[in-house]
């Protein structure tokens, strides 16, 4: 087999294609974190309470499947990979069920809640037999520290820009159509990014299995560089599930624009593309792990900003979000680019590669954590007497948003800050040690 792994710098077109399946995968994901409990609360009409208890249900259900499909394409044995059959396997499936989000059922009442949690939960096995095996993939493709970080970094420009369509698309759509037709397109346009990511890593990916391993599913979690990036990614990446959730309520009831959110979601995902470079040539100035610090430092400031703009100040709110950019854009790029390093660690000390038992506990944590959070906000804006569908809303209402866009997340940051510059996982100066042992 050959494998661009033993050498220092992959082709753009490698980067690129990889990173094609971010910009499919980020539409749904964008659609889901920023418009699903809107829609489940405004368009469905189920109460924030209910509409948070289904995103928890099958945010739950997605993260208990992650570890488990890691693990069963750690031991895929197949001429095509182990990784590349469950992303071709699994890409109509996702596409289909992501489009049935979004189509109003004839139910009511906790039969519709129920019906929709159902829903959700077969998208997020479908979405999990991607993306984990997807993300699996990294560690195959380069084993230099700072070419990870760029193979990321394309990643990531592809999934900013995924995310910016769906952010932009589905409401116009949505709007000008209906909240399926949005759907509908946006699935159409997901399926071209995976195709081409099968297309560009053939021959790249393992084609045996992975050396057994002793332990269960679960042993991942003792290797404590891993335990320190999922820690990361985890509380950078529910502050980020936080803004995405809060965004529309926040511009319709604070701002009091409606049609102000497509603007707000451009400035925060215009600002992360930009950022992308930058946020590269910093890590690789630095460790990755100060890197991540000093963004998602200057993030907590940005998003207490956030919520101290004064009602209907629309064009400072614009500004505010846009300064999101860095951070949003650490917060992609830096844990998954910790992350294969970790996993090159863990084959060098137990002779066997796990990356997909790694990134499934990765992603069972972090959703795990934001079904949590999503849950939480939804239970926050229920006791706070959101009601569903109104035009506006009281001000303890609000009051909740403001508090769950800004200061909270801001303390979990910082504390992300300090924990990554004081306790990080791996330095380049440890993977080069690594790398010469």
């Amino acid at each position: 087999m050959t494998n661009e792994a033993t050498t220092s710098t992959l082709s753009a077109g490698l980067r690129h294609g990889y990173g094609a399946a971010a910009f499919s995968l980020a539409i749904a994901n964008t659609a889901v974190m920023f418009f699903l409990l809107w829609f489940l609360v405004d368009q469905a009409r189920l109460s924030p309470a209910a509409a948070g208890t289904v995103l928890l249900v099958g945010k739950v259900w997605d993260a208990v499947s992650d570890p488990l499909i890691g693990r069963w394409s750690d031991r895929t044995r197949s001429r095509h990979g182990q990784r590349r059959p469950w992303i071709a396997a699994g890409s109509l499936p996702f596409v289909l069920l992501f489009t049935g989000l979004w189509w109003g059922l004839p139910l009511t009442g906790w039969l519709l809640a129920a019906a929709y949690a159902v829903l959700f939960m077969a998208y997020s096995t479908a979405y999990t037999a991607v993306v984990v095996p997807y993300g699996a993939l990294t560690p195959t493709l380069t084993q230099d520290y700072d070419e990870r970080t760029k193979l990321n970094a394309a990643r990531m420009g592809w999934s900013m820009a995924g995310g910016m369509a769906a952010g932009i698309l589905l409401p116009m759509i949505a709007k000008a159509t209906s909240w399926p037709v949005g759907a509908a397109v946006l699935g159409v346009m997901m399926l071209p990014g995976l195709a081409i990511t099968v297309r560009a890593t053939r021959g790249k990916d393992r084609t045996e299995p992975s050396a057994p391993t002793e332990g269960s599913m679960w042993s991942v979690l003792a290797c404590a560089p891993f335990r320190r990036t999922a820690l990361l990614f985890v509380l950078a990446w529910t502050s980020i599930a936080a803004l995405s959730a809060l965004v529309p309520f926040y511009v319709n009831h604070h701002l009091q624009q409606p049609k102000l959110l497509d603007a707000v979601f451009a400035a925060i995902q215009v600002g992360a593309l930009v950022c992308i470079p930058a946020v590269s040539w910093l890590a690789s100035r630095l460790d990755k792990p100060r890197a991540y610090a000093l963004c998602v430092a200057s993030w907590a400031v940005v998003l207490v900003g956030l919520a101290a703009v004064p009602a209907g100040a629309s064009t400072l709110a614009l500004v505010v979000a846009a300064l999101c950019g860095p951070s949003v854009a650490a917060a992609h790029v830096l844990p998954w680019s910790m992350l294969p390093d970790v996993v090159e660690a863990d084959r060098q000390a137990t002779g066997s590669d796990r990356a997909g038992a790694f990134y499934g506990a990765m992603t069972f944590l972090e959703k795990s954590a934001t079904a949590v959070a999503l849950w939480g906000l939804g239970m926050a804006l229920q006791f706070g007497g959101y009601v569903d569908g109104a035009e506006s809303q009281t001000a303890d209402a609000v009051s909740v948003v403001l508090l769950a866009i800004g200061p909270v997340p801001a303390v979990i940051l910082c504390g992300a800050a300090v924990f990554a510059w004081r306790r990080p996982p791996l330095t380049r100066e440890q993977h080069r040690q690594l790398a010469m042992s």
